[in-house]
């Protein structure tokens, strides 16, 4: 059974590139042996997380990222059955992206900052949805589009 699940929490220290590096290269190998993927974003000091795949990986996957104490204050937002993945060949990507001022923030947000606690579980789906079609797009096309200028690291 195919799922997908959504979690916020709040770093404990402030990320640098190198500590999101780390923790992706991790991320990689723990997944692609389980055949999980997603998406990590991470803005001002909040991390944003989807993983996709089947049940018992995922599950085994949050249990080990919730108990990693470099984050706090883990929310589990969505734990959905899907038909299929938004990020299939992904084993871990990362998007660091301004959390103020962002068009697409904007669309989800009341006072345009990124808080991803005050999502609800749509609010979340369709962020996510709204990224990875702007990812795709960014993939068919030499310029990505402009509402992700921001949000991409080079």
């Amino acid at each position: 059974m195919l799922v997908r699940l959504i979690y916020i929490s709040y770093s404990n220290t402030e990320m640098s590139d190198e500590n999101i590096k780390q923790i992706l290269d991790k991320s990689k190998i723990n997944n692609s042996a389980k055949k999980v993927t997603g998406l990590l974003l991470y803005s001002d000091r909040y991390f944003f997380q989807c993983l996709e795949g089947e049940r018992r990986d995922v599950n085994q996957t949050y249990l080990r990222i919730a108990a990693d104490p470099r984050h706090s204050k883990c929310v589990l937002i969505d734990y959905s059955e899907v038909n299929s993945r938004l990020f299939p060949t992904w084993s871990m990507n990362f998007v660091a992206f301004s959390g103020s001022d962002n068009e697409m923030v904007l669309r989800y947000s009341e006072n345009g900052l990124f808080q991803p606690y005050d999502f609800s579980a749509g609010q979340a789906n369709a962020f996510l949805l709204e990224v990875a079609n702007a990812i795709a797009i960014s993939n068919r096309t030499e310029e990505k589009p402009k509402s992700l200028l921001a949000w991409f690291k080079d």
